[in-house]
């Protein structure tokens, strides 16, 4: 079972792919969908109404699209941050550093828990401070 891109069109095979009546310029390629990282791994694939997405990119997808299509671009959301100022804070609990960093808007984002979560934590305020 795999999406297969030919000749532009996106189409699914439930087996080995078979094409009928090709033209000489005819190509055929694996079809994947590049969505950026998150703290959710590969998400999820979910229909609404009468379209197919994945989630949490909210990216829409070919009905018959699983897991297996899906490729977590490996370095996202660079192009948000400047990387003027950085900032590194070791755990108090365990031996994880967490960083923050100066978006390009002049905000503050952490990759710590309590960040992802409530979208405050200890080291944004440490920062802000410091």
């Amino acid at each position: 079972m795999a999406l297969w891109e030919i000749n532009g069109e996106i189409v699914f095979s439930d087996g080995p792919l078979s094409i009928t009546d090709t033209e000489i310029n005819t190509w055929v390629k694996r079809h994947y969908y590049k969505v950026p990282y998150s703290n959710v791994g590969k998400g999820g694939i979910v229909k609404f109404e009468d379209r197919t997405y994945h989630t949490p990119s909210w990216t829409a997808v070919h009905s018959q699209t699983s897991l297996e299509d899906i490729l977590v671009e490996k370095k996202p959301f660079q192009e948000v941050f400047a990387e003027e100022k950085v900032w590194k804070f070791k755990s108090a609990s365990s031996d994880k550093e967490y960083t923050v960093k100066r978006k390009k808007d002049g905000n503050l984002y952490c990759d710590c828990w309590g960040y992802i979560a409530h979208k405050k934590c200890k080291h944004i305020k440490e920062a802000q401070n410091g």
